[in-house]
């Protein structure tokens, strides 16, 4: 089994753990460089308090009240036996109803500097209610536009933290594959298997564009894990 990457620079991952109406959970995940020491499990947990109150303030109101955050999750990426640390409780959307089904979700790009041929870094959040649909593929104007700014003031709050001696947070994408390597199975054929890089890539995560076209992640409807 081929083990996974180390980040060329320290990271945090940062998981979001949903409930929609059914009770069935989704996530969200992302990660954060620091330039500090590695943290505590105590600075983890800390970091993950503080991502719940900010996702309270900045993305809730983006949130239906059917959906719930009930976890974050922060773990030490850095090496392989960094220390992690949670906030678990329950926090309820506050935009209001009816909601969308929840195999729909807004589709939040991240933007970044570096040119590449492929899919760019992203996060799949709760989708917006009916009444933030254009069309029965598309979001309004008006709902992309809070989206990009909610999820602007939600990284500069994270961003602007201090954490034990964790140093300077910053929002980043880790890049963990580059090509593909032919397999061939015992009947001959060959299939492209996505290469892992030596380090996982960073790059830091410049702008949120809200993509104006519904995402979708089917498996929201029988998951049970994020």
């Amino acid at each position: 089994m081929t083990v996974v990457p180390l980040p060329d620079v320290p990271c945090v991952r940062c998981r979001l753990v949903y409930i929609p109406e059914s009770g069935q959970e989704a996530g969200s995940r992302f990660y954060l460089s620091y330039s500090g020491s590695a943290p505590t499990g105590g600075n983890c947990s800390t970091l993950a308090t503080e991502i719940k109150d900010s996702w309270v303030t900045r993305l809730a109101p983006l949130v239906a009240d059917l959906w719930q955050l009930i976890e974050v999750d922060v773990l030490d990426i850095a090496t392989n036996t960094g220390f992690s640390g949670s906030w678990t409780g329950s926090v309820t959307g506050t935009r209001g109803s009816p909601s969308n089904p929840q195999q729909l979700a807004t589709n939040v790009e991240f933007g970044i500097a570096r040119r590449y041929r492929g899919g760019k870094p992203r996060m799949f959040f709760p989708p917006g209610l009916i009444a933030d649909t254009e069309t029965n593929a598309t979001w309004t104007s008006g709902y992309i536009a809070a989206v990009n700014t909610g999820f602007g003031e939600f990284f500069s709050d994270l961003t602007a933290l201090s954490i034990g001696a964790m140093g300077t947070l910053n929002h980043v994408n880790l890049s963990y594959y580059k090509g593909f390597t032919n397999i061939a199975n015992s009947s001959g054929r060959e299939r492209a298997v996505p290469t892992y890089r030596a380090t996982a890539l960073h790059d830091p995560v410049e702008s949120y564009n809200g993509k104006v076209v519904m995402g979708s992640q089917r498996r929201r409807r029988t998951s049970t894990t994020p």
